[in-house]
């Protein structure tokens, strides 16, 4: 579910395995002024996240393998190139590694170098509209899930210059965690936020992020996927 929607473009660089804690403390705020790593372990047993994540990454790509089959005959028979687009974001401590979807848009969407897509984007395929607008392309992120590169839960993966303007104890604190398929910024307005918004919210989850608080925004993404709000 990405919030700014770049268009897509596969990126020949080197996959980073990741498979440390969601959280890592050695980039989160240590002057008491901001929760740290360790006080949401004992709060709320956050630790248990990636567990979750591994479990329901693990039933969903069992589950879910007749669609994924499905998808990639119907992607491949209706346009030219890979059933899958494959992009290098940045993860935890930004890492980089390869975000995985279903392509959507033709293979030479790209030529020119990345660009946001806009509503009613040209180079968008008649199968990629659908499957922008249900968020069908983002189930292949179940994969990074499982690798430990991604979480259910969490900020979206930046492409590098998207990060560039913001502050270095931001991106730090940003990065202190796993990136998410969903997140508070994809349900408080998805493509319609401006980038620093976006921030803001990323921020505000690592603040207030727990077990609970992932649930509620499991149930509300699912709420935007079915009424497909906010995706171009």
């Amino acid at each position: 579910m990405d919030d700014l929607n770049l268009s897509q473009k596969s990126s020949p660089v080197p996959v980073s395995k990741q498979g440390r804690p969601h959280f890592d403390p050695h980039l989160m705020p240590a002057d008491g002024s901001e929760s740290t790593a360790s006080d949401s372990f004992e709060k709320t047993g956050y630790f248990l996240k990636r567990p979750f994540d591994l479990l329901l990454s693990g039933l969903g790509l069992v589950i879910l393998l007749p669609v994924f089959l499905v998808l990639a005959v119907i992607i491949k028979g209706t346009s030219a190139g890979p059933v899958f687009f494959r992009q290098q974001r940045l993860g935890l401590k930004e890492k980089p590694f390869m975000i995985l979807k279903f392509r959507s848009m033709r293979s030479d969407s790209e030529a020119t170098g990345p660009q946001f897509t806009a509503a009613n984007d040209s180079r968008i395929t008649k199968i990629g509209k659908l499957i922008r607008k249900t968020s069908l392309d983002e189930l292949p992120q179940l994969i990074n899930i499982f690798r430990g590169e991604m979480s259910l839960i969490g900020p979206r993966p930046y492409v590098g210059f998207e990060l560039a303007d913001a502050p270095q104890s931001s991106r730090a604190k940003r990065a202190s965690i796993r990136p998410g398929v969903s997140g508070l910024a994809q349900v408080s307005g998805r493509s319609r936020l401006s980038q620093s918004a976006v921030l803001e919210y990323d921020l505000e989850y690592i603040e207030k992020c727990s077990l609970r608080f992932d649930l509620g925004i499991v149930f509300k993404t699912i709420q935007k996927v079915l009424f497909c709000e906010g995706t171009n």
